[in-house]
């Protein structure tokens, strides 16, 4: 992902009439029609029957309108995800954040964003993979969309936002495994890759998140 493709998605988180009367046509006088003109000749010619009950042109019923989801496209350790686009409040780089004791390691810290508290959650350890070298990768900043729970999630890269037909998303199916799994709303085929849909809700609201909301040693004031 180039800078300026980096920049662009920041940036996007932080006829009528002319009322002229019309011209009035002059009526036009009744023609005069000698006798034996070709109009008296076509009125003598019998009338065609036309089938009373004949059926109306068929009329081509309106396409439906497919009512499509938009997604933020993001990767972990060559992974593909996606999370809706109206759960993710902020995109930026890698904050500064402070330690905080007795949390998971994948709980980075904590870090301030204009004043609110935010918690740091590191995809890759909570995967168990090795973290990003210091100074890479990005955090996306995600929401509930009726409460106030608010988390900064560490990836690898935010690619794109993408918009998915709902019928296009797949169920994950049976056999699937790790911390990540319970929390997959279904699988997308996006130019030729497999892309995990993440369910933000039922993560935000899960007791892997929700573990935190009470404070156990006077150092941790929730995931908010």
């Amino acid at each position: 992902m180039t800078d300026d493709f980096s920049a662009d998605i920041d940036a996007w988180l932080s006829t009528g009439e002319d009322g002229a009367p019309a011209e009035s046509e002059a009526s036009a006088p009744e023609p005069v029609h000698k006798p034996g003109s070709l109009l008296e000749a076509i009125s003598a010619l019998p009338s065609l029957d036309v089938e009373e009950d004949a059926p109306a042109p068929a009329v081509a019923a309106p396409a439906p309108v497919r009512t499509l989801a938009r997604y933020v496209l993001f990767t972990v350790a060559g992974a593909h995800y996606a999370v809706p686009q109206p759960h993710v409040t902020e995109l930026d780089r890698v904050p500064a954040f402070t330690f905080v004791p007795n949390v998971p390691a994948w709980v980075r810290g904590i870090t301030n964003r204009r004043g609110d508290i935010l918690s740091v959650v590191d995809t890759r350890t909570l995967l168990g993979i090795e973290r990003l070298a210091t100074g890479t990768g990005r955090m996306l900043v995600v929401r509930l969309l009726d409460d106030s729970c608010s988390l900064g999630l560490l990836v690898d890269e935010v690619h794109q936002i993408v918009s998915v037909p709902p019928g296009d998303v797949r169920a994950p199916g049976p056999g699937l495994d790790g911390p990540l799994a319970p929390f997959l709303a279904g699988l997308v085929e996006l130019d030729h890759r497999t892309v995990a849909v993440l369910d933000l809700d039922r993560l935000l609201r899960s007791p892997l998140i929700r573990q935190f909301d009470e404070p156990n040693d006077g150092s941790m004031h929730g995931l908010h």
